[in-house]
């Protein structure tokens, strides 16, 4: 329970970054849109998230998105290969008619794509 309720409070922290990032890249400043996602993210990547939990996993999956927008945009790194991975899951676990369905092949492109990079 107390590992639930730590998580929730993170994820509630994690989606506050997240809006701030939506409206920095919707005002045209991606770098900083970028950079807040990453936070989001790195939010996210605390021990005591439970990123299977609903809340923790829908930022997680706008988070990841946005970040790959942003960074093929600006041609820079994307998330981490966790990340991408997990929102994998959990966009896949919406089915076809999700909200993110049409990224999947792209999110799947650059697991493999990130995967490849670490073994080197």
């Amino acid at each position: 329970m107390k590992r639930a309720t730590r998580s929730y409070f993170l994820a509630l922290r994690a989606s506050a970054r997240f809006g701030r990032a939506v409206k920095l890249r919707d005002a045209g400043k991606k770098e900083e849109a970028l950079q807040v996602a990453r936070e989001t993210l790195a939010i996210l990547s605390h021990p005591h998230v439970v990123r299977s939990n609903p809340a923790e996993a829908s930022v997680l999956a706008c988070a990841t998105v946005l970040l790959e927008r942003l960074a093929h945009e600006l041609k820079v790194p994307g998330a981490a290969q966790r990340d991408i991975v997990d929102a994998l899951a959990v966009i896949r676990s919406m089915g076809p008619a999700g909200e993110f369905a049409e990224w999947l092949p792209y999110l799947e492109h650059r697991a493999t794509q990130v995967a490849g990079n670490n073994a080197a």
